[in-house]
């Protein structure tokens, strides 16, 4: 008895003396960072000032950039207004119902100055030399230029000449505007020209500096902090009593963004900070004195040696203090450690004198079994219910089967009949020809909530993105007033897509009412069926399943493999293209369902591979791997034709590959002759990669692969390059208007025709115009 007390005496002394190191130790870093920040306070306080200063600068800039570009926005705005629009004209030409319909131009142009007044002094606008247009009323060209809006850098003939010139953006060098009482104030003229009505319009936004110059100063943080700012033509427009030696050594040596240099201006030490705006291309710089904020280093430098200290004597005392109170705990959990199932290690641990490693080793295991059982509640996250669903409506629950009633009450699925709704998007040209990449990008990943959004309203759903811009909403029916209620949900988003309808299509698909959660595939499937059996020209189509006697089996008779087999024997191309085309027409006019029609084209495909086989043909370099994976996977939305056409090049393959090739030839010199003709007789009308493959009678994929291993150019860049011949004919030997030309070459958009004029050509239009004397030939 007393050999086991006299060793855990010594267990007790060294676990205490451990523990009491451990909370020594940890004034060691106390010790050297307070010696380290001591040497480096200084340096700390002016960096961190300088920062602030900065950080201060870049929030105002920010503030003066917003609301210059709201303002810029604005007044734009005005410009495309449907009062600008339907009654700015040149005076000449204005009857007495224009006249009188002036003033609603005036008002126009107040109300859009009242809304900035603070940055913007003035504004004013015009289309010929008759009448100026101001927020206070209509004045005379020359009275204006010469009362109101007087300038010794802009004249009345500057102004004059701005109607002759299309700059649509541009601002002007700073400058002292005078009113009609000689009241002087700097301003910035931003000019904005834009053709209204066949006029050259001009619009003049005055930016107030003195606003500008009381928005950097009410956002500072030290009184004594200075200004300087230059504008894009490096010129002093904003100036805080600097002088010019210390304006030159600014621009000398803080030259970069974001530099902070200590410089001597106006004979005191200053801290110089650099800012650029984007937006305009001015240069802020903040001037703040050295003796505005030195004093605080001193006072963080005494304030950590009075820490420093107070943290040492606090922490030798709480060491002890600690070491004394956690001792009895971490002993209670070493003795119900060693008793559960790892005591045999635990006993070894503690006769190595090791009694921390093993308590730490027990809890790093108690640990492990935790995080296990935080990921375990982690599967109920969202991208793991889409997973979920996704497995479930491609028919393959199996491995989730252990959570599905978990699932479906997250979403709050509490038994019921079930249904899928699909929703198939069909974007067209206008929509990527118009709409930027990131804003497409952007509409595109916020359609599942929006979706989501309308129709859990309604109904207790769960919607997932099955695939690119198609979306699949699971549906719980409980009673026949939740299917009323789908109704008006589907009502619903057809009201919130109408206005979009320019720029896309949309189908939506309802699959038939299963009363199994498992049988949501099913339901799925029919939706996919009846949305590839849509044929309509509604933008937005509504079909449901329920209308439909959907087969549940594909029909490929053995006669039916002895005819696609005996044709890939004879070699003929359009028979075997006819015969599978039939074959899938035939199957689908009976409504097989899509997953079937899937399975057929497998089928389709194994018939060609025991042909291959039977001929001893190389299957590798038919059927790549890529390819055989694409026919033999699940049929996705909107895909039969594609497979089919995946389906038909491989066939078409075994036949090249038994006539060496010569056929390939000259099929792909005739669908190439047949692209060129057809684009030269229709480049007038609107031309669609899918126009011409419907002509031809190929896949789009198959002749625009076709045309671009053949020419070196894609079938676009040839439509384009043949338009353009067109339209410099027309340039060189006609008087067409532009945008004439652009429609006779068949081009709806202006600005589009002038963009692809110019990357072809290198110039614009106007400028080949004037360049090619009529009836020269163009290159």
């Amino acid at each position: 008895m007393n050999g086991i007390r006299t060793h855990g005496l010594a267990f007790t002394n060294k676990l205490f003396i451990k523990i009491l190191l451990c909370f020594l130790s940890l004034l060691v870093p106390i010790v050297i960072i307070g010696s380290y920040v001591y040497n480096d306070v200084k340096g700390l306080a002016e960096r961190d000032v300088s920062q602030k200063l900065a950080n201060n600068l870049v929030s105002s800039i920010q503030t003066i950039d917003l609301h210059l570009g709201m303002a810029h926005s604005t007044i734009n705005n005005l410009l495309i207004g449907d009062i600008i629009q339907q009654h700015l004209r040149p005076y000449s030409e204005l009857g007495d119902t224009g006249k009188m319909n002036m003033q609603l131009i005036v008002r126009a142009v107040g109300a859009h100055q009242n809304t900035y007044s603070s940055f913007i002094e003035s504004i004013f606008l015009y289309i010929d030399k008759d009448k100026v247009y101001t927020g206070d009323g209509v004045i005379d060209f020359p009275i204006f230029f010469e009362k109101f809006y007087r300038s010794s850098e802009y004249d009345t003939d500057y102004w004059s000449e701005q109607l002759e010139k299309s700059d649509f953006f541009k601002l002007l060098p700073a400058t002292v505007m005078k009113n009609y009482g000689n009241t002087g104030k700097r301003v910035i003229p931003s000019v904005t020209t834009r053709y209204i009505n066949g006029e050259l319009a001009t619009m003049v936004t005055s930016l107030s500096l003195r606003a500008i110059e009381q928005n950097l100063r009410s956002h500072s943080i030290y009184n004594s902090t200075g200004y300087l700012v230059l504008d894009q033509y490096k010129d002093s427009i904003i100036n805080d009593r600097v002088d010019d030696a210390s304006i030159d050594l600014i621009r000398q040596e803080v030259t970069e963004p974001g530099q902070a240099e200590f410089l001597t201006v106006n004979g005191k030490r200053s801290l110089v900070i650099l800012t650029g705006s984007e937006d305009l291309g001015w240069d802020y710089y903040s001037i703040t004195p050295v003796a505005s904020f030195s004093h605080e280093s001193q006072r963080i430098l005494d304030l950590l040696i009075w820490i420093c200290i107070s943290l040492m004597i606090i922490g030798i005392f709480f060491s002890f203090v600690f070491s004394v109170h956690l001792y009895n705990p971490i002993r209670n959990i070493h003795n119900i450690l060693t008793r559960n199932e790892l005591r045999d290690k635990a006993v070894y641990e503690r006769r190595s004198n090791d009694e921390l490693k093993m308590i730490g080793n027990r809890i790093y295991q108690l640990m492990n079994q935790n995080n296990e059982a935080v990921n375990q509640l982690n599967q109920y996250s969202n991208e793991l219910l889409d997973h979920f669903f996704i497995t479930l409506i491609n028919g393959n629950p199996a491995a989730q089967l252990g959570t599905t009633r978990q699932m479906l009450d997250k979403i709050g699925f509490q038994g019921g009949r079930y249904l899928c709704c699909c929703f198939m998007f069909q974007y067209k040209e206008r929509f990527n020809s118009e709409i930027k990449k990131p804003e497409r990008a952007l509409i595109q990943d916020k359609l599942k909530n929006v979706l989501w959004g309308i129709m859990r309203q309604y109904v207790t759903c769960y919607t997932v993105k099955h695939e690119q811009n198609f979306y699949v909403c699971l549906i719980q029916l409980q009673s026949q007033e939740d299917r009323a209620q789908l109704n008006r949900a589907l009502d619903n988003i057809k009201n919130t897509f109408a206005y979009d309808m320019v720029y896309c299509e949309l189908t939506i698909g309802l699959g038939k009412v299963y009363d199994s959660v498992h049988d949501l595939g099913k339901s799925y499937n029919d939706a996919l069926t009846v949305i590839n059996r849509i044929d309509g020209d509604s933008s937005i189509q509504i079909v449901d399943a329920i209308d439909i006697r959907i087969e549940g089996t594909y029909y490929y008779s053995f006669p039916d493999q002895k005819k696609i087999v005996n044709v890939l024997r004879a070699g003929n191309r359009e028979q075997l293209e006819a015969e599978v085309r039939d074959l899938i027409e035939m199957n689908v006019s009976r409504n097989v369902a899509y997953k079937y029609m899937g399975m057929l084209l497998v089928e389709l495909m194994n018939t060609g591979i025991r042909y291959l086989n039977e001929k001893q043909m190389n299957r590798q370099k038919l059927l790549s791997l890529s390819e055989e994976t694409a026919l033999g996977g699940p049929l996705l939305n909107n895909e039969l034709e594609e497979r089919v056409g995946l389906l038909l090049d491989f066939y078409m393959r075994i036949i090249d590959e038994s006539e060496a090739g010569k056929i390939e030839n000259r099929k792909t010199e005739a669908v190439v002759a047949s692209i060129t003709q057809y684009i030269e007789l229709h480049f007038a009308k609107d031309i669609y990669l899918e126009t011409i493959a419907d002509e031809i009678g190929l896949s789009a994929k198959y002749i625009s692969r076709m045309f671009k291993e053949s020419t070196g150019v894609t079938i676009s860049d040839y439509i384009n390059g043949f338009r353009m011949d067109k339209a410099k004919q027309l340039l060189v030997n006609t008087d067409m208007k532009i945008t004439d030309i652009a429609e006779q070459v068949g081009i709806n958009s202006r600005t589009t025709f002038l963009r692809v004029f110019k990357k072809h050509e290198g110039l614009s239009p106007t400028d080949y115009r004037n360049v090619r004397p009529a009836g020269q030939k163009h290159d």
